[in-house]
């Protein structure tokens, strides 16, 4: 199967957040443990890291938080790809030169939904506050 795909570069911390999820979410046992998958090397680079950071999302879940042992339909390759196609494209909408990290975040928001919503919420956030932060920031930068 073939996936058709941005000419847009990915940025640095692109590349590393990508990487560093593509190699952990073979482990992951279930939907939530996948987005802790990619939270983990999101909150630490560029914008999605900051974003994430000034919303006070933590490293790690919290042992008390709710959690669904759903099991995702793809492959962790299929998530990962999926992901990063959706990522250019958000970029390329936005009228980016790159791929960032943001756009890297907000594809993973769409991708998993309510999981994404699950650990956002245990971490008291929301994605709607997540969205109008990284709007700002972008904002700010234009």
């Amino acid at each position: 199967m073939t996936y058709p795909m941005s000419s847009l570069q990915l940025s640095p911390d692109a590349v590393t957040v990508l990487g560093l999820a593509g190699t952990a979410l073979p482990f992951a046992q279930s939907v939530d443990e996948e987005v802790e998958r990619w939270l983990r090397p999101l909150r630490l680079y560029g914008e999605a890291g900051s974003a994430l950071q000034a919303l006070g999302v933590s490293e790690g879940r919290p042992s008390d938080a709710p959690a669904s042992s759903q099991t995702s339909a793809e492959t962790p390759t299929e998530t990962l790809h999926q992901v990063t196609v959706a990522a250019s494209r958000i970029a390329a909408d936005r009228g980016g030169t790159t791929v960032g990290t943001s756009d890297i975040l907000i594809a993973v928001m769409r991708h998993y939904g309510d999981a994404f919503d699950r650990a956002l919420k245990c971490r008291l956030s929301d994605s709607a506050e997540l969205m109008s932060l990284l709007e700002e920031r972008a904002h700010c930068r234009n």
